[in-house]
């Protein structure tokens, strides 16, 4: 995390100390300690060293990313799939007029037909790469031109499909899909409908988090943060900060715009699966010390003069009073940066 980001955080860190300074003032005991009886020996805890980190925690969302729609095109729908299927480049994504629309690997939409005689261009060369990656691609160079050998292999793929094998790929036939796979994620059309309009819509395969940020947020944190990602059921998964939108983009509600969202994805997806797409937190670690001297913030007692103390249970039952500086408080405990106490010293601690 950046020094940037620590200072959007250190107003959190203040108010937690006040929240200690508090519930310090709260304490039942003098501004000079006593000694308890027997019957009321305090509770104590020990001073220790130890790794102390601040955090910031976000709410996020499950999710599998940004929706898309299937282009329409020319047709009556005589196959569907299922809300929820995976689909493969070189698979069916759906059916019109008894024949397969199948999903090609590609970044940008193909928007001709494409065959012989066809002038050069990207998407030639787009056709080309997706059929040599499903196996078609026998003594074909990649390139811009749809030669007689780029010919035969669209045939060949058109016979393993079953349809005619006239070496053509019609607008429509196919349609370019940005990873290895896709998941329908809504069905909008029936069977008999007209294919003009978007059939479905689809998304990633991959289980990410959605953090909603403030535009100070999205400013200061960056991608490939390492963050933890809190399940529902408190498990902890290691995850990175893979892309931050500024947002401010209009939306459909005149006068709205989009919110400032970090992607986050998981080391292992696996950790995700199978419980929907639900709220998590995800943690960013802000401040880190390390062999702090640290107690419990319940220990904090507020003198008069404006600083810190602690009680602290001598030997024999006497309790003393220790003055104190603070450093560092995260949770329930405040590092110790000044004073005379010592690690393993017994702290007084409210009840």
């Amino acid at each position: 995390m950046s020094r940037r980001l620590t200072k959007v955080i250190v107003p959190v860190a203040v108010l937690l100390v006040a929240a200690a300074a508090a519930l310090a003032v709260l304490q039942p005991w003098s501004s000079a300690a006593d000694t308890p009886d027997d019957s009321e020996k305090p509770v104590t805890a020990e001073a220790e060293l130890t790794t102390l980190t601040s955090d910031l925690r976000l709410n996020g969302n499950l999710s599998y990313g940004a929706s898309i729609a299937l282009p329409g095109r020319g047709g009556t729908i005589t196959r569907l799939p299922t809300a929820g299927d995976v689909i493969g480049v070189g698979q069916v994504l759906y059916e019109v007029d008894g024949k397969p629309v199948i999903a090609m690997r590609g970044d940008r939409p193909f928007w001709r037909d494409l065959g012989l005689g066809v002038e050069n261009g990207p998407d030639v060369r787009q056709l080309e790469q997706a059929l040599a990656d499903l196996g078609f691609g026998k003594d074909m160079t990649v390139d811009d031109e749809f030669t007689a050998v780029t010919e035969a292999n669209v045939k060949a793929w058109q016979k393993s499909l079953g349809v005619t094998k006239d070496g053509v790929v019609k607008l429509g036939d196919v349609v370019a899909i940005t990873a290895a796979s896709v998941r329908v994620e809504s069905v909008k059309a029936q069977l008999g409908d007209a294919a003009e309009a978007s059939p479905l819509t689809y998304t990633s395969t991959t289980l990410r988090v959605v953090v909603k940020l403030t535009d100070a947020q999205a400013r200061e944190i960056l991608p490939a943060t390492r963050v933890t990602v809190i399940l529902p059921d408190g498990t902890e998964a290691p995850a990175t900060v893979t892309a931050v939108d500024p947002g401010g983009q209009p939306t459909e509600t005149e006068g709205e715009t989009t919110p400032a969202t970090a992607n986050v994805e998981f080391d292992d997806p696996a950790v995700a699966e199978g419980i929907g797409l639900r709220a998590v937190k995800v943690v960013f670690a802000t401040s880190e010390v390390k062999d702090a001297l640290v107690v419990p913030v319940t220990a904090l007692v507020a003198t008069t003069d404006g600083g810190y103390a602690v009680d602290v249970l001598r030997k024999g039952g006497k309790v003393e009073r220790v003055s104190v500086e603070v450093g560092l408080i995260a949770d329930t405990k405040v590092q110790v940066v000044g004073g005379e106490l010592a690690v393993g010293d017994a702290v007084v601690v409210a009840q």
